[in-house]
């Protein structure tokens, strides 16, 4: 038994040697917090009469707190459907605030069961860009028309899947939106796209990969003004805008030659999600205003809308692609998720909700989240998954993995990362753990 004295004079060696390490380590605020849960969980043991339920509570507390603290981000490049309000965990955060957009289409296969779509998620605009005239387009009198996006749908009758097409036409997914915002980055995002046609008519294959495009132009519609008046006409008609560069993804075999693509039976969809591909894209990006100097050019297939690198990510894509599908027939739905991280207009700072990043992730944490998200980011529409984030008691438990019975199997049911959450299996780990204690004694 060693001495309360022979404890503190050791204490006193021990921190002596190792003052200058312990203060050069800089504690963050999760640290922080962690002390002081633990702490906290010290007193209630050490107290004269120990609350059981109150304990229970507190390592339920410290558990979930781990698990926000280093798993949140992955569950939120997981699971974006479920992760409204996350943000980009930072070294150094700022007082931001976050929405999700969703916004479901339903798609029309072409005569021959074929559609493509495609789509970089990674873009924002505010509805003061509508109405605005885009310079160098003969004749000066052309204006933003309605909405700018940065998706594609591709379902023309020429649309074979084995040769280019460049019949591309812009989907308003809802990107344009009211002028609250000065700039953004996405955290998180996903496509989903079910099969919602008939049954006894279903048929054909969908596929979806992801693709580094690096395609400059922004879609939406524009309106050319009578040469008479040049006057803008917000109740009147417009006309879509046109893409070259995505020509050659009328051809699926691109996009199955891609290193991540996956490719499903019509009835079982595709799910899409999104990773960043470096640095960069962690960088908030203008909203895309008048200021941003949209540029216009005019084509032998229409208007094509040309943005600048410094208000447009371009390099990350989704492709969906159907072929051999029930033909003419709207059968699929799609869905997507996109998570924005937002600073707020100065003029709206008083109305809008800002806050720093709640947790802070270790790099090497957010890096490992990042290349789980990169190991299987396409999957079937209704497939999600596991983050597998530990908590403390699965750690506590891992230490007896040799020695439990049947662990193995438990982990083949799932059941070690239900335990943390009930009482039962609490209960039932509590009994294993003892029993193999028991059992050990009884060796000895």
């Amino acid at each position: 038994m060693i001495s309360i004295n022979n404890q503190k004079k050791n204490q006193q060696d021990f921190t002596s040697k190792n003052t200058n390490l312990n203060f050069k380590k800089i504690l963050d605020n999760n640290d922080m917090i962690l002390i002081t849960k633990l702490n906290g969980l010290r007193t209630s043991l050490n107290g004269d009469n120990v609350n059981v339920r109150s304990v229970r509570q507190q390592i339920r507390d410290i558990s979930r707190f781990d698990q926000e603290r280093n798993f949140d981000y992955l569950s939120n490049l997981l699971k974006p459907e479920k992760a409204k309000g996350c943000k980009i965990p930072s070294q150094i955060p700022i007082p931001s605030c976050s929405f999700q957009l969703h916004n479901a289409i339903t798609l029309t296969t072409n005569s021959s069961g074929n559609i493509a779509f495609i789509m970089n998620p990674f873009f924002l605009a505010s509805n003061t860009i509508v109405g605005q005239r885009l310079p160098n387009v003969e004749g000066n009198y052309t204006y933003v028309h309605k909405y700018l996006t940065s998706a594609w749908l591709n379902n023309s009758d020429t649309l074979t899947g084995a040769a280019a097409d460049d019949n591309w036409s812009p989907v308003d997914f809802g990107q344009t939106i009211p002028p609250v915002y000065d700039q953004y980055r996405l955290v998180s995002a996903s496509l989903v796209v079910k099969y919602i046609g008939r049954l006894d008519n279903v048929q054909g294959l969908v596929g979806g990969a992801i693709l580094y495009a690096d395609n400059s132009a922004i879609g939406g519609q524009v309106q050319v003004a009578s040469s008479a008046t040049g006057a803008y006409d917000p109740a009147g008609a417009g006309t879509n805008t046109v893409t070259e560069g995505l020509s050659q993804y009328g051809n699926f075999d691109l996009a199955q030659d891609s290193y991540y693509h996956s490719e499903n039976m019509t009835l079982e969809g595709v799910r899409e999600l999104y990773f960043p591909i470096d640095n960069s894209f962690e960088e908030y990006m203008k909203v895309v205003d008048p200021s941003s100097g949209l540029d216009g050019n005019t084509t032998d297939a229409g208007i094509e809308l040309v943005a600048a690198n410094d208000i447009f990510k371009s390099g990350f894509n989704w492709f969906f692609y159907a072929t051999n599908a029930p033909p003419s027939t709207s059968c699929f739905k799609l869905d997507i998720y996109c998570n924005f991280e937002c600073l707020p207009n100065a003029k709206y700072l008083n109305y809008m909700p800002v806050s720093l990043t709640p947790f802070t992730v270790p790099l090497e944490e957010k890096k490992k989240a990042i290349l789980m998200a990169q190991d299987r980011p396409i999957m079937k529409s209704g497939e999600e998954l596991y983050d597998g984030a530990p908590n403390l008691f699965n750690k506590m438990i891992k230490k007896f993995d040799q020695g439990l019975p049947g662990f193995d199997k438990l982990k083949s049911y799932g059941l070690m990362g239900a335990i943390p959450g009930l009482k039962s299996g609490l209960a039932l780990a509590g009994n294993m753990i003892q029993a193999n204690m028991m059992e050990e004694d009884d060796v000895e």
